[in-house]
């Protein structure tokens, strides 16, 4: 089916968009240091194990396998007996060392028998990259690469500076990703924000888009508690 779904598993937020991710998509989770985007996709891979016999691949340029672990556990995500399983991969790459994406992720994902792929972040993988368009071209290679390979994937996106709640603004240079290409790119799109106040409404977030879906705009309050991420629906119609 065209619009299939693959749903997350996150209390509260498939609800937001229609019931899931669409099948085979592209997500960008865009925001702030902190903001929840690793936490995410970490639930995102192990609900995906869990709940609806996915696997997945976690792909991380910036935190060590060993600490990506060892927050999972704080949430009792025990990844360890998955991996074993193999029903879960871990890769942690250097962005300066990492020179085809492209063709690693069309080795991995079949290898690992991957139907979730979080790449966290491809901000630090463009890091290495000299260039504004050779980043962009290499971004936009990468999503058709896995768009082609046939798994619902997530990429995280850090924002210099807080995720403005405004959907009309942007990051400090008025886009919502690093380089202003991967929003045009992914077929959906959510930022998280975090105030840092730590007050009830401290974390909210918003999907701006996610094709042929006609979802909540937000902005929806969340709470990342120890069972992980949690969003509360607000009473918000459709529009």
């Amino acid at each position: 089916m065209r619009n299939e779904r693959v749903p997350t598993g996150i209390p509260g937020f498939d609800k937001l968009i229609g019931g899931g991710f669409l099948k085979n998509s592209i997500n960008l989770l865009a925001g702030g240091t902190g903001s929840g985007k690793s936490i995410f996709g970490l639930q995102f891979l192990y609900n995906g194990i869990t709940k609806y016999n996915e696997s997945g691949l976690y792909i991380s340029f910036e935190e060590s396998i060993e600490s990506l672990k060892q927050d999972a556990e704080i949430f009792g995500w025990d990844f360890e007996k998955f991996e074993k399983n193999k029903k879960v991969t871990f890769l942690y790459l250097t962005p300066y060392t990492t020179t085809d994406l492209q063709a690693l992720l069309a080795e991995e994902i079949p290898k690992a028998k991957a139907k979730r792929v979080v790449i966290d972040s491809i901000s630090v993988f463009a890091m290495a990259l000299n260039d504004l368009y050779r980043i962009r071209k290499q971004i936009y290679f990468l999503t058709s690469s896995l768009q082609k390979i046939g798994a619902t994937s997530i990429l995280t996106s850090e924002i210099v500076g807080e995720a403005p709640i405004d959907i009309s603004g942007g990051g400090r240079d008025g886009s919502f990703s690093r380089y202003g290409v991967e929003e045009f790119i992914a077929d959906s799109v959510v930022t998280f924000h975090n105030a840092g106040l730590g007050g009830s409404g401290d974390r909210a977030v918003r999907i701006l888009k996610v094709r042929r879906t006609d979802h909540i705009k937000g902005p929806v309050p969340f709470e990342i508690g120890n069972q992980g991420i949690k969003v509360f629906q607000k009473e918000r119609s459709y529009k």
